[in-house]
């Protein structure tokens, strides 16, 4: 089903890819043909005409939009497979009696909470682990800095107070760092950026970009002015 749904779309990228094949031969073409009279339509001030761009242009738009809608009907598609499997097992356990419902259920709960775990354990690494820095001015990225902050900060409130909940073994891995990623987003990180504009404009680099970003800072927008940050460090070194 997945693939059926997928299938007229497809068909239709399959044609628009075959018509601008034909467009790039067709100015090929052109272009071959109008070669011999290129010093006349020099001479004449006669610009060299451009027939393909905007046909070009327009199909890529459509096949932009088509792989988008592509995307979204296999997703669509795609739940309501795992939808109907999930329905499946459960209807199937009905007939299974109470202690194997039990076990069943108590596995899935020891595999949510493993899971969760895992993943608390790795937020509180990526909060702890040293920030990336520029090789010539040794200053931090810190962008996705920010990005890793606050994504461990939005289970705070999952995680504030110890419970019996499944989710109990990674709150409690990550609830003594909460107080101290509050901070470093709240203070620390734009101090950094400061220190970091600062340090690059002394330095002659980050131009345009350095004022974007202190006035973004100045607004309170920490990750705007960190994503413009790290663009003018990355400018400064070359990449």
């Amino acid at each position: 089903m997945a693939h059926d749904a997928s299938a007229t779309p497809q068909e239709m990228v399959l044609r628009a890819m075959k018509l601008s094949a034909k467009i790039t031969q067709f100015e090929i073409t052109s272009q071959e043909a109008l070669a011999p009279h290129a010093d006349f339509m020099t001479t004449h001030g006669t610009a060299n005409p451009d027939m393909a761009s905007s046909a070009q242009r327009s199909i890529h738009a459509m096949l932009g939009y088509v792989d988008r809608r592509i995307a979204r009907s296999d997703r669509a598609a795609m739940s309501l497979l795992f939808g109907i499997t999930m329905r499946r097992q459960a209807l199937s356990l009905l007939d299974e009696s109470q202690d194997v419902r039990a076990q069943v259920a108590e596995a899935k709960i020891a595999k949510a909470e493993a899971t969760f775990q895992e993943s608390a354990e790795a937020q509180v690494l990526a909060f702890e682990k040293v920030t990336p820095q520029n090789g010539n001015l040794s200053l931090p990225y810190l962008a996705k800095r920010y990005d890793d902050v606050t994504a461990f900060l939005q289970m705070r409130p999952l995680c504030e107070l110890p419970s019996s909940s499944w989710r109990e073994a990674g709150c409690a891995a990550m609830r003594p760092h909460f107080k101290a990623a509050a901070t470093y987003r709240a203070t620390t990180l734009p101090g950094l950026v400061q220190t970091g504009l600062s340090t690059m404009k002394a330095q002659g680099v980050g131009g345009a970009l350095l004022d974007a970003a202190a006035a973004k800072l100045a607004a309170g927008d920490v990750k705007g002015a960190a994503v413009l940050h790290d663009a003018a460090l990355r400018g400064a070194e070359g990449t």
